[in-house]
């Protein structure tokens, strides 16, 4: 698939060292996304070197673990080891659009570095100790040992793990994520006899991370990491790996679109909103806090659109000029002024849906579409979705009446 190219505003002319602040251009939303990295001074591309790659936790930056927890500004870091925090889009639990923050910066350090393939290390703490657990299952052969802090996951990833060298860290007190979601963790590991390293911290609350990553005893988290190297190099990772739900829409570059105009007053101001909205990405707990989506209006979509990237459209079949175009290959879609959903034909007034399916212009791209059956279901119909975006299949129907949600996946059952 034809691939947007992210640059870093680091030369390629003359390597740097030392701690720096970055930026890129994604490919997802042409924003600037911001990372930190540490180079040692004694870098030199004669040899290949570690990295490690440390994930923040909510309410903070990619400033966080190497400014306030390794005090890097002020004490350096080991001479041994490059470090690299990405900020993920802020608090996106490391998903989407902030996953493929991770692997854009990654791929960047491993084009302007020498990176050992075999020694790349993934820690992070609370959201970053969650998505540790999570990618570390994902993509065992991405990382040679992981560190989760205070952070917690799914047992059922367990087997995918138990050959990979984890220390965990969490304390007795945690009242914002109880100590029991590492406690399972560790529990399943060991019964697969997996060597696993687990510091219950005693009297630590949510902050268990300051007695691993203070200053003084990073050399000892340095030298457990470089204790362990995988056999082969890791691969380069392009983005999120695709899980046949709406949410994949949000891990490439997307585009949200809307009805120029409507025959029916308001409509197509209430769908613009309702654009803008998504483009915010703010729904619950989830704040995206760098960047904004791409939106246009219908009518300014161009052939490199429809080729190159995600469509996410807002609309009915008589008013959109996409859904127009995709005609009756659409998993949801108007007919005779009634909403047919997955070839059932809904009765009533008070359905919305949120489908997505691979594009009809290019298959290796998806088609999102979030319709309705009357202008004044519009008002809130972004939040009604996204806010329960890891719940969704690929084929959703709201009951707008009552607010019952049923998520379908793979167009054949209910999630």
């Amino acid at each position: 698939m034809p691939r947007r190219t992210s640059t870093a505003t680091a030369p390629r002319s003359k390597i740097p060292t030392g701690y720096r602040h970055l930026e890129y251009l994604s490919p997802i939303d042409d924003s600037r996304q911001p990372y930190a990295l540490w180079v040692p001074d004694a870098y030199t591309a004669r040899k290949s070197w570690p990295l490690l790659i440390v994930l923040h936790g909510s309410d903070a930056d990619q400033r966080m673990i190497p400014g306030e927890c390794f005090q890097i500004p002020k004490h350096g870091f080991d001479d041994r080891i490059l470090l690299l925090s990405p900020l993920g889009r802020g608090d996106v639990d490391w998903r989407w659009m902030g996953e493929a923050d991770l692997w854009e910066t990654l791929r960047l350090v491993r084009e302007t570095y020498r990176i050992d393939g075999r020694r790349i290390y993934l820690a992070g703490l609370s959201m970053g100790g969650f998505a540790t657990w999570r990618l570390g299952a994902e993509f065992p052969a991405q990382f040679a040992a992981l560190v989760p802090i205070c952070g917690g996951g799914d047992p059922t990833t367990i087997p995918a793990l138990k050959r990979k060298p984890i220390w965990c860290l969490h304390g007795d007190a945690d009242e914002v994520v109880p100590v029991e979601r590492s406690r399972t963790l560790v529990t399943a590991l060991r019964k697969t006899g997996s060597p696993v390293r687990y510091d219950e911290l005693e009297g630590y609350g949510h902050d268990s991370w300051n007695w691993l990553l203070r200053p003084e005893r990073r050399r000892e988290l340095v030298d457990w990491l470089l204790d362990h190297k995988q056999t082969k190099t890791a691969p380069v990772v392009t983005g999120p790996r695709r899980t046949g739900t709406f949410a994949d829409l949000f891990g490439e570059r997307l585009i949200i679109t809307y009805p120029t105009t409507s025959a029916i007053p308001l409509e197509a101001t209430l769908l613009r909103a309702e654009a803008e909205r998504l483009a915010r990405f703010e729904f619950g707990d989830w704040t995206m806090r760098s960047g904004k989506l791409l939106v246009k209006p219908d009518t300014e979509l161009t052939v490199s659109d429809f080729g190159e990237a995600n469509l996410l459209v807002l609309g009915r079949s008589d008013n959109s000029s996409v859904l127009r175009r995709a005609g009756k290959r659409l998993i949801a879609r108007h007919d005779s002024g009634r909403l047919v959903f997955r070839g059932e034909t809904l009765l009533g007034k008070n359905w919305a849906t949120a489908t997505v399916q691979p594009s009809p212009w290019n298959r290796r791209r998806l088609l999102g579409l979030i319709t309705y059956q009357q202008r004044g279901q519009i008002a809130g119909l972004a939040d009604r979705f996204i806010a329960q975006l890891d719940r969704l299949g690929d084929a959703n129907l709201l009951d707008t009446r009552t607010g019952v949600l049923s998520a379908f996946s793979g167009r054949a059952g209910a999630v």
